[in-house]
């Protein structure tokens, strides 16, 4: 498993003369281990509380660190429905929906409940370095996210709106899981968080064609800790951990497209390019291009079979591009050597591009009542090999199972939930810094999500 180390057995961690050096005595300053935003930084402080209030942890059952879905009704159906335009929220997947909706607005919140960590066994030996063996389960089980959109036309043929969607990660193990390679500090882990704002602008432009297009302002978070040993290794040691949280901002644009073939079949397909963020200088030591970290492209293309006025079934393919971004992307499953962290060819999390497939049906069950019922499942995106940095990142989840339903209430009003499981996941490996060690990463989420919606 990618358990850790900090540099190659042929370079002993404690040398003397010569040129020799010990990695994390010279290159790990104290001066950069601090955990508190600065003082006289209003706005880093206004940052800090928006991502924490309005995220709480932007992580939910997810495909890496994307979710497993958008919008109550997408979830109840595990993410499957591009092109089902249903509420508001579906226009961050296909903005091509929102002009064959009302006004509405939609806004609710997710209960996510996250069951994570890695194992590390008692098998190593042969001069290599280990992490102490033991079981490690990551704090923080309990996690309220808030999600929000509006659509509003503009005319019969246009609309206009916003969305919000939230991705991340995050990780907490109370133990210093790298102290037996240097210097290290508990807790361990990782705080990333990352918002989204589309703006969709949808038109008809036949009675069976609509297109969108949504400019994406992104907004991203993060902090590394109990990661000081491998400042060693880095072209910047002292922006490898602990330095509190930095802050990234960036732009993109989706576009999208909705084609109601007949009253039986439609066709939907939405993009999202690349978010290109600023760096987050605190951690160029630790990440790829020298705290480069972008948000993926995505891709999600599907079918909705309307069998009868009552009974759809949808299924959709999407692909999230991680190969794209160095920092997730580039191998960490090699032998640390000086300058391993921060440059282009860094060591990143190993991931693959995600690709998976969704299946739901949707029942209208009566005239107020509408139930659901999902299954999704994708590609493993970390391999046996590359678990040295995921150990803070084990997003190793590949099959989300839901439920949903739609109660329909006075005026327009509406009231949806969905309860969405990812089985236990567990991926088994080695890596060459740990030399015969072996151990896993682990993953099991639940998430329950109730949305109000009103047209009007």
């Amino acid at each position: 498993m990618a358990v850790v180390t900090c540099a190659h057995p042929k370079a002993s961690r404690s040398m003397s003369g010569s040129g020799n050096f010990r990695f994390h005595e010279i290159f790990v300053h104290e001066e950069h281990v601090y955990e508190n935003i600065q003082k006289g930084q209003p706005m880093k402080k206004i940052l800090l509380f928006l991502c924490l209030f309005i995220w709480g942890i932007a992580a939910q059952a997810t495909n890496g660190f994307f979710s497993h879905g958008i919008g109550t009704k997408n979830k109840g159906m595990a993410g499957a429905g591009v092109a089902l335009a249903k509420d508001a929220l579906s226009g961050a997947i296909n903005p091509a929906n929102f002009v064959r909706l009302d006004r509405r607005l939609d806004f609710g919140g997710t209960l996510f409940m996250p069951n994570r960590g890695f194992k590390a066994n008692d098998d190593g030996g042969g001069g290599y370095p280990e992490v102490e063996p033991g079981q490690y389960d990551s704090e923080n089980d309990f996690f309220l996210i808030p999600q929000f959109a509006y659509n509003h036309p503009l005319d019969d043929k246009s609309t206009i709106g916003v969305v919000t969607t939230m991705n991340g990660m995050n990780t907490e193990y109370d133990a210093a899981s790298f102290q037996g390679f240097g210097a290290a500090t508990k807790p361990t882990g990782a705080d990333l968080y990352q918002m989204s704002l589309h703006v969709p602008y949808s038109r008809l432009i036949t009675e069976k064609l609509s297109l969108g297009i949504a400019p994406i302002f992104g907004i991203q978070a993060a902090r590394f800790r109990g990661l000081e040993p491998f400042g060693g290794v880095s072209l910047h040691p002292g922006d490898v951990s602990n330095n509190g949280f930095d802050y990234a901002f960036g732009l993109g644009i989706s576009g999208g497209v909705n084609y109601q073939v007949n009253d039986k079949l439609s066709l939907g397909a939405g993009m999202q390019s690349k978010i290109n963020m600023t760096k987050l200088d605190k951690y160029r030591g630790l990440l790829a291009e020298e705290g480069n970290l972008d948000i993926p492209a995505t891709f999600q293309v599907g079918v909705a079979l309307h069998m009868t006025r009552k009974l759809t079934l949808v299924a959709d393919y999407q692909r999230i591009y991680y190969s794209d971004v160095p920092a997730i992307a580039n191998a960490n499953g090699i032998f640390l050597t000086a300058g391993s962290l921060g440059s282009d060819d860094g060591l990143g999390m190993g991931w693959k591009d995600a690709k998976i497939a969704k299946f739901g049906i949707q029942w209208a069950y009566d005239k107020n009542t509408v139930l659901r019922v999902g299954y999704s499942h994708g590609n493993q995106i970390i391999p046996g090999g590359q678990g040295l940095l995921n150990v803070i990142a084990p997003a190793v989840g590949r099959d989300h199972f839901s439920v949903g339903m739609t109660r329909q209430l006075l005026n327009g009003h509406e009231f949806s939930v969905s309860l969405t499981h990812s089985p236990k996941e567990i991926v088994d490996g080695t890596n060459p810094n740990t030399g015969s060690q072996t151990g896993n990463l682990q993953m099991e989420q639940t998430e329950l999500e109730v949305t109000y919606g009103w047209r009007f």
